[in-house]
């Protein structure tokens, strides 16, 4: 049975892809074959090396020094919330280890760390590079997969003469010969097969090589015309990422800031449509950020690190105010004094790219000022049993019904049935509030549809919810409200909770239509960190196959 629910589950999954993709990923697993036979790169023509970069590309963002001091004092390494010590020597592939973990090490990113060290950063840089010349330079799925090759090529390139000043002849000329293999093998490998954030990384990486090495303008005016063309598809009119993912949204943003600093640095001037769309892009970040200046956690987002976002947010210019909704994108931001409501009203993911989709369509996160106080629960890790937990509708601020999620959530970054119409409706009514009334076919293979209402007042003290279940079946619906793990909660009745926050203010908590009561919650702030919160659960009551859930947050 469980045999015959996966070809299902593939078959929901595949259908919404590109013949495209699918030959892309037939084609690279077979040329894997070759890659990993000893014939490869032995075949291949020998690359000549530069004897210096035509341009290099300038660093814009400030690396951690105390995460230099620790790769420098004990070989230990920190990513995603995990740190391994290698102890005398570096293990390149460490066993118990996750993948995104590994891709991290070889990104090269900590180039940057060592490099806030000064000299024995610098050494120790050229130690661990030689040292992945001696065990790595050769074909691993893991190590040379386009994603973390793109970022190796691109910080190899950024750190060229701080990892190269002291190489000795030979070291030098491995080094060249293995980063022109390195940009050969990516340019015939592109994610096409994924394509999203990944295939801009993609693009990225070549667009560096292209004005970066001599001899290769073609490839830099190749790679730059993939990008624009690839701007027109992933990025909205309203300026937001396709994959609706704020984490995302903010690495292609950057990605999109890189590469036009770097064409500036090489004597050239940015498209328009590059910078076009980086102002654009800007404004959804703007409206991504809370007002503690983190994001918003929905599709495999975080909170991200805040030095880093204002360093970003000060590359940025602002064309326009902050948008109240990203049409497109599928987001409304509602907000009037010191409370602010974000929620999804959009499809879960583009239909060709689901790996960061979340079943949390209609869901919401709650701030009042600096304090978040209804959240998601985020995203833990890519490879773990929690991972399909938390993208599970359950895990957000919305409705499940039947114990169904809204969409269906499988394997590490799949997703087979989804909501294919996702209406709503925002209004503002000057000295009245603001709200948006929005309804999605989520559960339409069990006969249910789910509509939801939230109003914010004019003052920002009242909010008012109401969702509405209709299900011929009478499946159970359960409203969920995950609080973050500094809130105190105390459910008082059947149909009250009064809630406090660390700073000390207080909302009432009321609800009719269901039963109230808590349960527990898990809460990912971070990939690789995860907290146990508490949730409000409303268990909604049937008449006549339609349940009505209202609900009321009061500041007091």
């Amino acid at each position: 049975m469980k045999n015959i629910q996966k070809i299902g589950a593939y078959y929901r999954t595949i259908k919404h892809l590109k013949m495209s993709q699918i030959v892309a990923r037939f084609q690279y697993k077979i040329k894997c074959f070759y890659y990993q036979s000893p014939f490869y790169p032995f075949l291949e023509d020998r690359i000549e090396s530069p004897h210096n970069l035509l341009v290099t590309p300038p660093i814009l963002w400030q690396g951690n020094k105390a995460h230099g001091e620790k790769i420098i004092k004990k070989n230990t390494f920190e990513f995603i919330k995990k740190s391994v010590h290698f102890g005398d020597e570096i293990k390149w592939y460490p066993q118990g280890s996750s993948a995104l973990w590994v891709y991290n090490l070889h990104y090269f990113n900590w180039l940057n760390d060592l490099k806030q060290c000064g000299d024995e950063g610098e050494e120790k840089a050229l130690e661990l590079t030689e040292s992945w010349l001696e065990n790595c330079n050769h074909f691993n799925k893991t190590s040379w997969h386009p994603y973390p090759l793109s970022l190796r090529i691109i910080n190899w390139l950024s750190h060229y003469h701080f990892l190269t000043t002291k190489m000795n002849e030979e070291v030098k000329e491995a080094f060249n010969q293995s980063l022109l293999r390195q940009c050969e093998h990516l340019s015939n490998n592109l994610e096409w097969d994924v394509e999203g954030n990944h295939l801009i990384k993609n693009l990225k990486a070549l667009i560096y090589t292209g004005l970066c090495l001599p001899g290769h303008q073609t490839a830099y005016l190749e790679a730059l015309n993939l990008l624009l063309e690839q701007l027109k598809i992933q990025v909205h009119a309203d300026g937001g990422h396709y994959e609706k993912s704020p984490h995302y949204h903010v690495d292609v943003l950057v990605d999109l800031i890189d590469i036009a600093a770097l064409i500036r640095k090489a004597g050239q001037t940015p498209p328009v449509a590059l910078t076009e769309t980086i102002d654009r892009m800007a404004l959804a970040f703007d409206f991504y950020r809370y007002k503690d200046k983190q994001l918003g956690l929905f599709n495999d987002s975080c909170l991200g690190d805040k030095a880093f976002l204002d360093a970003v947010w000060k590359r940025c210019r602002m064309i326009e105010k902050r948008p109240t909704e990203l049409k497109d994108t599928g987001y409304v931001r509602l907000e009037r004094k010191k409370s602010m409501i974000m929620m999804d009203v959009g499809k879960c993911c583009p239909d060709i790219l689901p790996a960061h989709a979340h079943a949390d369509t209609l869901s919401f996160e709650f701030a009042y000022d600096k304090e978040r106080i209804f959240v998601n629960s985020g995203t833990y890790a890519y490879q773990n049993k929690k991972r399909n937990l938390l993208r599970g509708t359950a895990a957000h601020n919305t409705v499940s019904i039947g114990g169904e999620n809204s969409a269906e959530v499988w394997g590490a970054f799949r997703v087979g049935r989804r909501p294919e119409h996702v209406t709503y409706n925002f209004k503002e009514e000057e000295k009245v509030g603001v709200g948006v009334d929005a309804i999605h076919d989520g559960y339409k293979h069990i006969g249910a549809t789910h509509s939801r209402k939230v109003f914010l007042s004019e003052d920002g003290a009242d909010i008012r919810g109401e969702d509405i279940v209709t299900c011929s079946k009478n499946l159970k619906a359960l409203a969920h409200f995950h609080l973050h793990p500094d809130i105190k909660c105390k459910v008082l009745n059947s149909d009250e909770a009064e809630i406090t926050t660390p700073k000390g203010v207080k909302l009432a908590f009321k609800i009719s239509g269901g039963r109230l009561y808590d349960a527990g919650s898990e809460y990912a702030p971070q990939f690789g960190e995860i907290l146990t919160g508490k949730q409000l659960v409303i268990k909604g009551n049937y008449r006549q196959n339609v349940c009505v859930i209202k609900w009321a947050i009061k500041i007091l």
